[in-house]
């Protein structure tokens, strides 16, 4: 079989090429044995490279040409061995060319119609083989003088471009620290006047409660502490953005206080103060407990109350022996048994037992939250400590509920945080919101902050109770 050359893509494509012993050239000059075409294969050299076939072995060889000889995807940089089925492309985007020594077909079909097929011209001598050879390296050599002597001026060009970059760049530099100092002292003076803003909204709230008065006083005294900690925090925002967050609450505190101290307690609640009664849980060993409770249901023969679980259950877990509530309006303590209690939160229903019912508060909350935080709320209950008669007689107990005027500090999903305004409070009292709805009570949480913090529970786990009895 006669050694072939397939041209697979470029402008002969389809074309098949019969290699002789000795030298082929490859190109797009006339006197190439395999001649490209010389206007549209523009990545082919004229002469591009040579096949050689001696002593039985064919090798491929490229002649310096400008864009390169490639062997199966490899450009070649010496003389290399070729085999059939080798893939040979001049140019990284040139023609593609097959050589085949078997009967197999080419691997891939012509792209194009292909052209007519050049004249043969005769086989280049190994003399003129050398002659092109030496010519090639010759020229590539101009070629890579001229490319290093543009590559030099062209790095001259670049690197006084940098240097006049780099100067324009630093005075940029400059110019924008500066700017930048500029801005942040401006906006450090814009805080300011800011936080003066702020604090003179709140400087005319005045307050008639003497617990409400001191904590109005604590708010301002840490609103103009951070005002001075602010004037000389610096430019730095870094440093000014928490002192300014705490500013603002301790602002917002002031104005809490004044909407609580315009909130009339008495007005809210109406008649669910008669609602409100005085637990007393006794236990075999002789010791009670005391609690607040608020009566939320009534029937003919007594009704439904709302108290804390601690209240009818002591920290060894027994349950009381009796269970009794002082009602408002009622001579006589009245019986009470326990009905339910929550297995989580601090809550216990009892069941009253009063002919003719019970008075009972205005309605539940039914929204969740129940309140909002910083909202001014009621709150009833008897203040602790309580004293139980001598003989134990609670028909002849004197005590009496306060209404007090507090504000959601904190709301989450599982607790209310109350501030008291420095009053003490009983366990189990309820806290009413704006419409007169209770939105939770005080569970049985030990103060906090001089007794100005108390836990509550949210009325939502009270309702979860309430549904288990219909």
């Amino acid at each position: 079989m006669t050694p072939r050359l397939a041209i697979l893509s470029g402008a002969r494509a389809g074309a098949v090429e019969e290699l002789a012993a000795g030298v082929t050239s490859i190109g797009r000059h006339p006197t190439c044995r395999v001649r490209l075409d010389a206007d549209l294969d523009t990545e082919v050299s004229n002469r591009h490279a040579v096949i050689h076939h001696q002593d039985g072995a064919w090798t491929v060889r490229d002649l310096g040409s400008l864009h390169g000889t490639y062997l199966n995807g490899t450009r070649i940089a010496s003389e290399q061995p070729l085999n059939d089925g080798d893939m040979l492309r001049l140019g990284a985007a040139g023609p593609q060319l097959q050589f085949l020594l078997s009967e197999r077909a080419p691997a891939a079909q012509a792209s194009v119609e292909p052209m007519d097929e050049q004249p043969a011209v005769p086989a280049m001598s190994p003399e003129k083989v050398a002659q092109v050879l030496e010519e090639q390296q010759a020229g590539q050599l101009a070629r890579e003088l001229v490319e290093q002597e543009a590559k030099r001026k062209t790095m001259r060009t670049v690197l006084g471009v940098v240097l006049a970059v780099g100067v324009i760049g630093a005075a940029i530099f400059a110019w924008q620290k500066q700017a930048a100092r500029k801005a942040e002292a401006a906006a450090h003076q814009l805080e300011i006047l800011r936080a003066d803003s702020l604090i003179a909204s709140v400087a005319s709230i005045a307050v008639g409660s003497t617990a409400m008065q001191a904590s109005l006083d604590s708010a301002r005294q840490a609103a103009a502490a951070l005002r001075a900690a602010l004037g000389g925090a610096g430019p730095d925002p870094v440093v000014r953005a928490p002192i300014m967050t705490d500013l603002e609450s301790a602002v917002a505190r002031q104005r809490q206080i004044g909407a609580a101290s315009a909130f009339d307690p008495g007005t809210v609640t109406g008649s669910s103060a008669a609602a409100v009664g005085l637990v007393v849980a006794q236990y075999g060993n002789g010791t009670a407990t005391l609690a607040t409770g608020f009566a939320v249901r009534r029937d003919g023969t007594g009704g439904v109350l709302l108290t804390t679980r601690s209240a009818v259950t002591n920290a060894q877990g027994d349950m009381p022996t009796q269970v009794t509530v002082v009602m408002p309006g009622i001579t006589q303590p009245v019986p009470a048994q326990i009905i339910a209690t929550h297995p989580v939160e601090d809550i216990a229903l009892l069941r009253l037992n009063q002919q003719g019912g019970i008075a009972v508060v205005q309605g539940l909350g039914w929204r969740d939250p129940a309140v909002g935080t910083g909202e001014p709320v009621a709150v009833i209950g008897y203040p602790p400590p309580l004293d139980l008669p001598l003989d134990g007689d609670l028909g002849q107990a004197s005590v009496a509920t306060t209404m007090t005027t507090g504000s959601a500090a904190r709301v989450a999903p599982g607790f209310i945080t109350i501030d008291g305004w420095g009053m003490v409070l009983a366990a189990g009292s309820p806290i009413f919101d704006h419409e007169g709805l209770v939105a939770g009570l005080i569970s049985t949480a030990a103060p906090a902050a001089r007794g100005r913090l108390y836990d509550a529970v949210p009325v939502k786990f009270a309702l979860e109770l309430l549904d288990q009895l219909q």
